[in-house]
């Protein structure tokens, strides 16, 4: 589908891309890398700051790899495991610091999973997560579709926001939001999918 003033119209795809982008830029990079800095000198305080700033996005990312929250938040576990151990390994030069963070997560995923042998990570989910050093006005991009994003996530009925917001930005499963919403499966399943249809209409404009 093409919009009225030529350019593409995003695809469903696309706009989980941006979801998880959006997801990307929630926290502040220069505050995690000063709590990776004073990880790798042994700071547990700064440790346990990391991970509750963090450990909500590498779960829902784990969550989305695998499928199974008991495999992800295990993976997740790992991978603060190895945050901790291997902080005076994080270059700034070379990544950001959530993105260093997310590489070790899905890693570990993508390990878990080739175990299971069961399919490989979605391979769109792995060009949204990765670090493709952007240049300037790919990152102004990126910023503007974060915020229209934003923008459109508000127009959302209430249940569909709240489905969304936890299913991608808290990692819960459908049958955990069926349990948290008090509302049966189908209802939640079908929010998701009108709310993301309503995100792309939205994006489109």
């Amino acid at each position: 589908m093409t919009r009225a003033d030529g350019e593409r119209a995003p695809s469903i795809q696309t706009t989980t891309a941006i979801l998880w982008r959006s997801i990307i830029t929630t926290a502040d990079p220069d505050q995690l890398r000063r709590l990776l800095a004073e990880c790798s000198l042994g700071s547990r305080q700064s440790f346990e700051a990391l991970y509750r700033t963090t450990s909500g996005i590498l779960l829902a990312v784990a969550l989305r790899c695998l499928g199974q929250k008991d495999l992800a938040e295990e993976v997740v576990q790992e991978a603060f495991v190895r945050i901790w151990h291997n902080a005076t390994d994080y270059d700034t030069s070379l990544s950001q610091p959530l993105t260093w963070m997310l590489s070790i997560t899905r890693n570990l995923a993508v390990d878990q999973l080739r175990k299971r042998r069961e399919v490989p990570v979605n391979e769109f989910l792995i060009q949204a997560l990765e670090d493709q050093s952007p240049q300037a006005a790919e990152q102004l991009s990126a910023a503007r579709q974060a915020m229209a994003l934003k923008r459109c996530i508000e127009t959302l009925d209430d249940m569909q926001k709240t489905a969304i917001t936890n299913a991608y930005f808290h990692g819960l499963s459908c049958t955990e939001l069926a349990v948290q919403m008090s509302a049966p499966l189908g209802s939640v399943k079908s929010w998701i999918r009108r709310g993301m249809e309503r995100l792309r209409r939205c994006l489109e404009s």
